[in-house]
């Protein structure tokens, strides 16, 4: 690695306002975060013209911004814990893009021009890939559910997002809470599994009345190889 020499007197900057600093900052919370919003701010400001976006393909396929997150340790999944993070907080804006790919979100710098720009997209006034159709992709979209896969399995995709809206949007929460406690318990970090817990619950019942009709080792042969679906051991 080249060894810094300190900053040029002239060059090009990247523009972050003050704000930033005073209300932002305080509240991110992990480097991955700060990282992230750098190299969003960094890219999207570099951009000639609109959409001034940027995708996690986009980062990660520059190299600076990769090895920024592989000097951490954190690599690509800490790229885009930190996009999430900084969706969480504000400093970030995202739309969903569904088009010749599975599904993709694209990142803004939470301005009044991205403001716009989100609202012209969304009214077919922007493109933002050719033949692409977009939704607004919000922290107020996102139930706990996201954030208990996010915890317990890993990050997610466009297409897993749509998967856990439906199944947000068919349980009760405490139901979806309990499956992934029970599913950490057992040691199963899949989302598949999951899913089968609560289908049963769905046919058989949960909590209490799920307990008063079946013994331990009935509830072990449901779960693990009984007549719903035989669910696969894991180790």
């Amino acid at each position: 690695m080249t060894e810094f020499r300190g900053f040029p007197s002239i060059g090009k900057g990247t523009s972050i306002p003050n704000v930033f600093f005073e209300t932002v900052l305080p509240r991110l919370q992990s480097p991955d975060e700060l990282l992230a919003f750098l190299w969003v701010a960094r890219m999207a400001q570099e951009k000639k013209a609109e959409p001034r976006c940027i995708s996690v393909e986009d980062l990660w396929a520059h190299a600076p911004a990769r090895e920024s997150f592989e000097n951490l340790g954190t690599g690509r999944k800490g790229l885009e814990h930190g996009l999430n993070g900084c969706l969480r907080v504000g400093a970030l804006l995202a739309l969903h893009v569904r088009g010749a790919r599975d599904g993709e979100l694209v990142y803004f710098i939470n301005n009044p021009p991205a403001r716009n720009a989100i609202q012209r997209a969304r009214a077919g006034q922007l493109t933002i890939r050719p033949g692409a159709t977009v939704s607004e992709w919000t922290p107020a979209e996102r139930p706990d559910i996201f954030r208990l896969y996010e915890e317990h399995i890993g990050t997610i995709t466009p297409i897993m997002a749509d998967k856990l809206t439906e199944t947000a949007d068919n349980y009760p929460p405490e139901w979806i809470e309990d499956a992934f406690r029970e599913a950490a318990e057992r040691n199963v970090r899949n989302w598949r599994y999951i899913e089968r817990i609560l289908e049963s619950w769905s046919l058989e019942g949960h909590g209490d009345e799920r307990t008063s009709r079946h013994s331990f080792e009935e509830q072990k042969r449901r779960y693990l190889g009984g007549g719903y679906g035989n669910l696969p051991r894991y180790r």
